[in-house]
C-alpha cells in the first residue's frame, strides 16, 4: 500500500465506525423526560426536606424561649431558610406540572394536587411565622406554632412526593 492508501482506509473504517456509536447511543423517547423528572422531582424533594429541616431545628432553639428571649436574628435566619426552600420546592413542583400536563399523566397531576396543596399550607404557615420573626421581641411560642403547621404539611408533602417519584421511577421506563 502507498502512502496515500492507508489515511484514506483509515477514514472509510472511520465513517463506518463513528454511525454505528452515535446509533448506539441514542436513547428511548421518554430518557429525557425521564431525567429532568428525576432532577427536579429529587430537587423538589430534597427542597421539601431542607425546609422541614429548618423548621425542626428552629423548633428546637425555640423551646428555650420561656427561660430564654428568642434571638431575632436567629429567628429571621431560620424563617427565611423556610421560605426559600419552600419556594424552590414550589419551583419544582411547577415543573413538573407542567411535563404532567404535557404528558396527560393524570395520575402525576392528582399526586400533584396533594403535593402543592400542602406546600401552600406550609407557604401560608410560614408567611405567619416570618411576620412573627420580624418583631424585636419574636414570641417563641407562636413561631414554635407555625414550625409545627409547616413541619405537618411538609410531612404530607414528603410522604406524597415519595410516592410520585417511586411511581414515575417504575412506569417512565
Amino acid at each position: 500500500m502507498n502512502q496515500m492508501t492507508k489515511p484514506l482506509i483509515a477514514l472509510a473504517l472511520l465513517a463506518l465506525v463513528i454511525p454505528a456509536n452515535t446509533a448506539n447511543a441514542q436513547r428511548d423517547a421518554g430518557s429525557k423526560i425521564r431525567g429532568e423528572y428525576n432532577f427536579n422531582g429529587n430537587s423538589g424533594g430534597s427542597a421539601m426536606r431542607s425546609a422541614r429541616d429548618y423548621s425542626t431545628y428552629y423548633r428546637e432553639y425555640a423551646q428555650t424561649a420561656p427561660k430564654e428571649k428568642v434571638n431575632p436574628e436567629v429567628a429571621r435566619d431560620a424563617a427565611d431558610s423556610i421560605g426559600q426552600y419552600i419556594t424552590k420546592a414550589q419551583k419544582h413542583m411547577a415543573w413538573m406540572r407542567k411535563q404532567a400536563v404535557n404528558d396527560k399523566d393524570k395520575e402525576t397531576l392528582t399526586s400533584l394536587d396533594v403535593i402543592d396543596k400542602n406546600l401552600a399550607d406550609a407557604s401560608k404557615s410560614h408567611a405567619e411565622m416570618h411576620e412573627t420573626c420580624l418583631k424585636d421581641n419574636v414570641d417563641g411560642a407562636a413561631s414554635m406554632n407555625c414550625c409545627k403547621v409547616i413541619d405537618a404539611s411538609l410531612a404530607k408533602a414528603i410522604a406524597e412526593h415519595d410516592k410520585l417519584m417511586k411511581r414515575l421511577s417504575t412506569t417512565k421506563k
